[in-house]
């Protein structure tokens, strides 16, 4: 059944006022992009902070028992909400008048699946550990945290159907700045452990929730019982076509990081952890064109919005990381020791990795926008399979470059069956998503003019 995108008099039932709509609605795109790129900012800038921190005080070795401890709480987290919170920002971009129905039942099938996580990521902490002594109690104390984190993408979800992205940014910046405090605190103070620094790396980040109290207080009354976008038929059809690309895409970026100390050790996890931690920096523009696109894709169908996006996002993603990976030579062994000094020809080949999957990040959200998650779901799962397969073979002999390695090979596949089956499926032609043309200045300007208005409103 096709189910029409609602009027706009139905965005005013949801708690949003007419200002709000004007600056955050669907069509406003570039004003979006820009409240999703500050929100972005956030996690990074604290990275130029806490990472050089946390390597100074807890050395390679500690630095990666961190990342051991905490990679299975990011890859459960996304594991397990099984497409729930991107089917509940589907719903409510189609009809917000389903927002607090969808919303209860998501939150009640994604708790539940937590609690389940949560035991089988404590029963298989000693196996994750390998031969560390000190990991498996690090391990559990961050799965502590699953479902908290679990109720936090609900909460995103909501948000992003809305438009509500400076909510989102809010939250970027809470759970971003209570991390940086306190593991500064810590420092100071001589308490910065692997433990403690694992407990305020699982649990900082719940913090962002008081961004979405509002959204909790101004919600619409409940949509009828019998609506298709508020049932949980819907939430888990369209959420388990999402999850299968989701799981995949996970252990595309987080798997590597999750059983390198069972194939190399902690030692070779720091390196990687390190590399990761600098490949994320030109991430931060597409991440933020992407979830717009999706949800502003949800609402209206454009291919030619669609494509452009693709292509300003991938140009931008190039020029930063080109600029990163020219100058890390000198700054990373500074900000993070020169003991981390491996780590840099890691980050090179991971940002070119990072690079190269742009495009199909954003036909991927195309493709979950217009209804066909699957679409994007194959095409993860072929690229984790190749993935986990050069992982087991590369990461043994060669350790965190060959992880590195194996990264890129994934991301190639990942982008480009994306492509494909956008192309195939709506016909958006695949180099119409590469490439950098002049029509796209126009829609650069009015991005760099959004970003003007929002600064001087700020003042």
């Amino acid at each position: 059944m096709t189910i029409d995108p609602p009027p706009p008099s139905d965005v005013r039932d949801t708690g949003v006022t007419a200002a709000d709509g004007a600056r955050s609605g669907p069509g406003n795109i570039a004003g979006n992009v820009v409240a999703t790129v500050v929100g972005n900012l956030f996690p990074p800038l604290a990275l130029l902070v806490t990472a050089p921190l946390l390597a100074h005080e807890l050395g390679v070795t500690g630095r990666g028992q961190v990342a051991g401890a905490t990679a299975p709480l990011i890859l459960v987290i996304t594991a397990v909400t099984f497409g729930i919170p991107q089917a509940l920002t589907f719903a409510v971009a189609r009809s917000p008048a389903v927002l607090r129905l969808a919303r209860r039942r998501a939150l009640e099938l994604i708790v539940l699946g937590g609690v389940v996580a949560t035991a089988a990521v404590i029963l298989a902490a000693q196996w994750l550990a390998g031969d560390d002594p000190k990991l498996p109690h690090l391990i559990v104390v961050a799965a502590l945290a699953i479902v908290p984190g679990l109720v936090l993408t609900v909460l995103r979800g909501t948000a992003a159907g809305l438009h509500q992205w400076r909510s989102v940014a809010l939250e970027q910046f809470i759970s971003s700045a209570a991390e940086l405090l306190v593991l500064v605190v810590l420092a100071v103070a001589g308490h910065l452990t692997p433990l403690t620094a694992t407990l305020v790396l699982a649990f900082s980040p719940i913090t962002g929730a008081f961004a979405y109290l509002r959204q909790l207080r101004a919600a619409p009354a409940d949509a009828p019982l019998d609506d298709p976008l508020a049932g949980r038929r819907h939430l888990l059809h369209y959420g388990m076509r999402t999850w299968v690309g989701a799981v995949s895409g996970i252990l595309l970026s987080r798997l590597d990081q999750t059983i390198m100390t069972p194939l190399a050790d902690a030692h070779q996890l720091g390196f990687y952890a390190t590399a990761v931690t600098v490949s994320q920096i030109p991430l931060v523009i597409n991440s933020a064109v992407r979830d717009v696109t999706f949800s502003a894709d949800a609402s209206e169908t454009v291919n030619e919005r669609l494509a452009a996006a693709a292509r300003i996002s991938s140009t931008a993603s190039a020029a930063v990381g080109l600029v990163v990976g020219v100058t890390m030579v000198w700054w990373l062994p500074i900000l993070f020791g020169d003991a981390f000094r491996p780590a840099v020809p890691v980050a090179a080949v991971l940002i070119v990795a990072v690079v190269l999957g742009t495009p199909g990040s954003i036909a991927g959200a195309g493709l979950g926008a217009r209804g066909r998650p699957g679409l994007r779901s194959a095409s993860l799962v072929v690229a984790c399979i190749v993935n986990l397969g050069l992982l087991f073979v590369l990461v043994p002999p060669y350790g965190a470059m060959g992880a590195a390695w194996a990264t890129l090979v994934g991301n190639l596949f990942s982008a480009n069956g994306c492509i494909y089956f956008l192309w195939r499926r709506f016909g958006v032609p695949p180099i119409d998503v590469y490439g950098f043309r002049r029509a796209d200045w126009r829609l650069v300007m009015e991005f760099v003019e959004s970003a003007r208005r929002r600064l001087r409103a700020a003042r």
